[in-house]
């Protein structure tokens, strides 16, 4: 079932798949026994003025009943409304508001890499929203190019936990139409915060991490990375974005996510990374790992910087005391 629209312009978007009536399945089964019937009643001792009415009769009213009984379809898990206020979801008789128009917010497309399930980001400065998407055949999946094109790649692992209630392709790329429609510069938005809670913003030309502020249409130097982080009881191996320009530089860094084992080449491009020592912690901010990629590609468009990027140690001449 595609978006449905109110007189107040609202959009309705199913939430899960909108699949036939238990007593759809049985439609073809009552129009039969009614036909059935009507043979019978053709068959029978009355007069043949009352064995044709009757007959005719019970023929139509199979007719009728099929085709009423077989649009019966069984309500979906729940409803995206986009309306003038925002995005929201109901669900089991409640209502959650995923962003508002009159707050800014940002939109963030999130896909496995063989583009079976999307996942959109809805952050602001309060929380992280997610709504799952997955095409519902391959004429669904070409009606959302604007989803496609935007997507980056993330562990299927990671989307998992938001695919009870999906939208499909096509009312994914309605959603992302009407933010782009009402808050076109939410699409490149997005809004964290590091493990100190300290924010770390993307906004459109500028990257924004705790005071620091880079900004994207400037030269600047960014190189991704993994190192292993030595626990008390065990290792982690970590990814790492270092990011200078000017004086200032910062790693972003984060568990890595759930192995990825095919992607885009555009995205395992982005996924390419050196072994390094750890960064020092006063230049970490932890974010979730599923933005690292995001943030990735905002860095990979900006105008990188003349000398060689080189990522932060302990033996770093430009940290040296």
């Amino acid at each position: 079932m595609r978006a449905t629209r109110r007189r107040s312009q609202a959009l309705r978007l199913p939430l899960g798949p909108v699949i036939a009536a238990p007593i759809a399945r049985a439609a073809t089964f009552v129009a039969l026994i009614l036909v059935l019937a009507a043979v019978a009643v053709a068959l029978g001792p009355a007069a043949a003025w009352v064995r044709t009415a009757v007959g005719l009769s019970l023929v139509a009213v199979a007719g009728v009943l099929h085709h009423v009984l077989a649009r019966q379809r069984r309500p979906p898990r729940g409803w995206l409304v986009v309306d003038d206020q925002g995005v929201r979801r109901v669900e089991a008789g409640k209502e959650s508001v995923l962003a508002e128009w009159r707050e800014p917010f940002g939109a963030t497309v999130l896909a496995s890499a063989d583009r079976s399930t999307f996942v959109l980001a809805l952050t602001s400065p309060r929380a992280t929203r997610f709504v799952a998407a997955r095409p519902t055949d391959a004429e669904d999946a070409a009606s959302a190019p604007t989803v496609l094109e935007r997507a980056t790649t993330a562990a299927e692992s990671d989307l998992r936990a938001y695919e009870r209630a999906a939208l499909s392709a096509g009312d994914a790329e309605t959603l992302l139409a009407a933010i782009a429609a009402r808050s076109p510069a939410a699409l490149d938005r997005v809004f964290l915060s590091d493990a100190s809670g300290e924010p770390v913003v993307l906004d459109r030309s500028e990257l924004r991490v705790g005071a620091r502020r880079i900004d994207l249409s400037a030269p600047l130097e960014w190189r991704a990375f993994f190192f292993q982080e030595l626990g008390a009881h065990a290792a982690s191996v970590c990814q790492a974005t270092w990011v200078r320009q000017g004086e200032g530089e910062v790693v972003l860094v984060s568990p890595m996510g759930g192995e990825i084992p095919r992607a885009l080449a555009r995205d395992a491009r982005l996924m390419q990374a050196t072994v390094g020592e750890p960064p020092p912690r006063e230049l970490r901010r932890a974010i979730d790992h599923l933005f690292m990629l995001p943030l990735r590609r905002a860095l990979d468009r900006a105008p990188r910087a003349s000398r060689a990027p080189s990522p932060p140690s302990r033996t770093n001449p430009d940290l040296a005391p």
